[in-house]
């Protein structure tokens, strides 16, 4: 069975700001009119990226046409083709708060671990699809478990991992 909470269960004020601000936020922007389609994971793209305002977003050359273009409308965006070629392209990039988006079907784990050495503890790690496969889920909760993710969030079909070092290690399982 699946539990979740909403904002009214959630104690880490940096939780309950992120839900109540982004992930609840039913304000209808115009920008939702340039979606291909009326899409809510595309939305929820927009508004966690209008949310944070990270300088850079980086997504994989695999990315689903429809997310790209939902993150390129509000982040400047750079596509990788592997974990390697990030890391050795954009390490200095990487020490600046930025939103990172790893598809679970296409990364191999072990070179996640050399991504969170190098991280800024203010980056995002966005995964979608987490429950897509029985395979992805145990891939998920392997890198929730990580030393160096202080904050994740379950949301069905997206992961979220934060870094955040003056907060306690704590796992959200939130509703959409």
């Amino acid at each position: 069975m699946w539990y979740s909470k909403n904002q009214h269960g959630v104690h880490s004020p940096f939780v309950f700001g992120l839900l109540t601000n982004c992930f609840y936020d039913h304000t209808n922007y115009n920008i939702y009119q340039q979606l291909s389609s009326k899409d809510s994971k595309s939305k929820f793209l927009i508004r966690l990226g209008a949310y944070f305002k990270f300088e850079n977003c980086f997504v994989p050359d695999t990315i689903d046409p429809k997310f790209k273009h939902a993150l390129n409308l509000v982040q400047n965006i750079s596509t990788f083709k592997t974990i390697d070629d990030l890391i050795n392209k954009k390490q200095e990039v990487l020490k600046t708060p930025c939103l990172i988006y790893l598809d679970l079907k296409t990364i191999e784990l072990h070179s996640i671990s050399v991504l969170f050495q190098i991280y800024d503890r203010d980056s995002l790690i966005l995964i979608p699809s987490i429950r897509g496969t029985k395979t992805r889920f145990e891939h998920w909760n392997q890198l929730k478990s990580q030393s160096e993710v202080s904050v994740s969030i379950d949301a069905f079909y997206w992961g979220l991992l934060f870094f955040r070092t003056e907060q306690p290690k704590e796992h959200f399982t939130i509703r959409l």
